[in-house]
């Protein structure tokens, strides 16, 4: 009876060395909890972000700190998280992992919907094609560019290497003589790259489609309408990704085709015809999550 009861105070007593000590945050996707010294014996992960109480007195030539899990002490990687400072702060929270559920955490990723949803506005401008170019140039315009504006809803998990996006862009090009617009729907498919807390870079595809590209001409004496599609490829850098708001920049490259849009007759009365409006896309802007 004495020895049991001189095994709970040591337990209690080094549960309570570790819990009291410092405050961490997890700094990458999955933060792996082992439960021996060695490592050898994963039970879980703990998602990015997540703020947990871990011991001071590192293990393992300084690779390891202590960590209570379940009433019981486990070990995770130093390189993992981010010691905080200040012991004051609020919504601390100690893990809790059962073992039945381990196989299924590391098999699945689950990624609520109903989370980690951002709403993105961008500017940009984007090169729009040898045809457009020639186009305005029989009006003197030369005009090369589009201005693009792009609403999108966001689905980007801190955990997860691939996200998602759609919406909507607006194309204008506007000058004395000559218009056009269009209102189209996208969607993109974003890969990580480079991918922390302050800061993440991505490649990028989407695909593109409008029923309503029109081009308008003297001030809408003429007008036609057509449809263009296509896709686009790029890069994006995000500031602050996973916080309430959040800024990035990127470029891409389009290649959209137009169809159905009847020839336009020119100021000197020949016709011509646009089939593409394609090329490179600069643009920044700022998320916001919701």
């Amino acid at each position: 009876m004495k020895l049991k009861i001189v095994l709970s105070t040591l337990l209690f007593i080094f549960c309570s060395q570790v819990l009291a000590a410092q405050i961490a945050v997890i700094s990458v996707s999955k933060a792996v909890i082992f439960s021996d010294q060695k490592l050898t014996a994963p039970i879980g992960y703990i998602s990015y972000g997540k703020k947990i109480k871990v011991g001071e007195v590192e293990k393992q030539d300084g690779t390891i700190l202590p960590v209570i899990v379940s009433g019981r002490v486990a070990y995770i990687q130093i390189k993992d998280i981010a010691l905080l400072n200040d012991l004051n702060q609020g919504g601390i929270n100690t893990p809790k992992i059962t073992e039945h559920d381990v196989e299924l955490t590391f098999q699945t990723d689950q990624d609520k919907l109903s989370e980690n949803n951002y709403f993105t506005v961008s500017l940009g401008q984007a090169a729009a094609g040898e045809a457009w170019q020639e186009y305005s140039s029989e009006f003197g315009e030369e005009s090369t560019l589009f201005s693009v504006l792009a609403l999108q809803m966001e689905h980007r998990a801190p955990n997860k290497k691939t996200s998602w996006g759609f919406g909507l862009t607006y194309f204008s090009a506007s000058n004395e003589d000559i218009a056009a617009k269009s209102l189209a729907i996208e969607a993109n498919l974003y890969y990580s790259i480079f991918n922390y807390r302050y800061m993440s870079i991505s490649a990028f595809g989407g695909l593109l489609f409008s029923g309503d590209f029109q081009v308008i001409q003297g001030g809408g004496e003429q007008k036609s309408n057509g449809v263009l599609y296509g896709y686009s490829f790029g890069g994006i850098a995000r500031i602050l990704p996973y916080s309430k708001l959040g800024a990035f920049a990127g470029l891409s490259v389009r290649s959209i085709k137009v169809t159905e849009l009847e020839p336009i007759e020119t100021a000197s009365g020949s016709e011509i015809s646009i089939e593409s409006l394609s090329g490179v896309s600069l643009f920044a802007g700022i998320s916001y999550k919701f």
